[in-house]
């Protein structure tokens, strides 16, 4: 797991996350279906339920959407919701002005308004998030709302969101009137691991990250989707834990560098904080070293998370690493490349799992039969560097 910009991981899963950034799986594809259906219908009342972090709120948010294209909506957080904030928070949703300070006018108001809006077939809609957590009075002034009917049709559609026992609330004597229009309920559930996996990804790319699969490799997509049990609000809690714990590590971690000697004198220093190096005598090499003995473009050198790799790339005289001449070879702390007069001692080398030989011998089979583009593309470099010194 490897972040450049610590800020990534707070605009991937933390506060800073794009908050129209919506990755579906399966239960929340089905929550707006429901929704949807629900609405549609002429009792016109939902209930969505499930845990904390379960994705409630993105559903909600994301039905309003939908929904405020059609008819007036109002969306409030039923935390500590009284039957004051209910309403006046409906009325100023839905655009109606007021002056008034008497409940019982604000009251007729919003009769009023609704009245309308279901004789010209736009029935309003209230979404309550939390409503769980409103005060019992607040819940029997829905319970009143949801009485209301003009000329036999309700004049108010209802979406109640909560925890997993939401719909316990219908059994209540004070919600009898909710009841009565029969609410229908939909549990989320949630994510599976492989939705797991494409939702870290997936908000990964949104933020501006690379190498995903590195970032987040199945094995650790499998440890998160464990961890949060597959809920949307807790993956992105453990999410932040992780890159923010590798973030650590990789900080402590020495850089690995390479030293460069020609006759027992040090001539060059390279800290290896870059993807890739080619080595060679020419000044389009990230490395260069002036031996008539190294090739224009040498060798290679692959640096990985858990292992550096050593290529040569068709060279006239050769690569040797510790006395043995190779075509390709994974890097060792301390191991010596021979390159002309030159000696390349390679330090801080991180040690490398059997995962990552295998995945390592496959990448650079890959590598070894694109050098000619490698090479070209360093030719087109040069090119525009020329281009831009030279006008014209």
């Amino acid at each position: 797991m490897h972040t450049r910009d610590s800020s990534l991981v707070t605009k991937a899963f933390g506060r800073r996350a794009d908050a129209g950034l919506i990755v579906a799986y399966d239960s929340h594809q089905g929550a707006l279906r429901f929704l949807s259906s629900a609405l549609g219908q002429a009792n016109g009342v939902a209930l969505l339920q499930g845990p904390t972090g379960s994705g409630k709120t993105t559903i909600i948010k994301e039905q309003l959407g939908w929904s405020s294209r059609d008819a007036a909506v109002a969306h409030l957080n039923g935390a500590h919701l009284t039957p004051r904030r209910l309403i006046t928070g409906m009325l100023s949703q839905f655009g109606v002005k007021t002056d008034s300070e008497h409940d019982h006018q604000l009251l007729q108001q919003l009769n009023d308004y609704l009245t309308q809006q279901t004789r010209s077939m736009r029935p309003p809609l209230l979404i309550v998030d939390n409503a769980d957590r409103a005060t019992p009075s607040a819940l029997r002034q829905i319970n009143w709302l949801a009485a209301l009917d003009e000329r036999g049709k309700y004049a108010l559609r209802i979406v109640l969101s909560g925890k997993e026992r939401l719909s316990s609330l219908l059994r209540h004597d004070s919600m009898r009137a909710l009841a009565r229009r029969h609410p229908a309920t939909y549990s989320l559930n949630p994510m599976t691991s492989q939705e797991t996996m494409i939702y870290l990804r997936t908000r990964l790319i949104a933020a501006g990250g690379e190498r995903t699969e590195k970032v987040f490799p199945v094995d650790a997509c499998d440890r998160l989707h464990e961890l949060s049990r597959g809920w949307p609000g807790l993956l992105n809690e453990c999410a932040i834990r992780a890159m923010e714990r590798m973030e650590e590590l990789q900080s402590a971690r020495p850089v690995p560098r390479i030293i460069i000697t020609r006759k027992g004198r040090t001539v060059a220093e390279h800290e290896l904080t870059e993807r890739e190096y080619v080595i060679g005598r020419t000044d389009l090499a990230d490395i260069v070293i002036k031996d008539r003995h190294v090739s224009k473009l040498h060798a290679m050198l692959k640096v990985y998370g858990n292992a550096i790799m050593l290529l040569d790339l068709n060279s006239t005289n050769g690569t040797t690493v510790n006395s043995t001449v190779v075509q390709k070879s994974i890097l060792r702390n301390n191991d010596i490349i021979m390159l002309g007069q030159h000696r390349l001692k390679i330090e801080n080398v991180p040690t490398i799992s059997a995962e990552m030989n295998e995945q390592i011998s496959v990448t650079d089979t890959i590598a070894m039969q694109s050098i000619d583009d490698l090479r070209n593309l360093r030719a087109r470099r040069t090119i525009t560097t020329l281009k831009h010194k030279h006008p014209g």
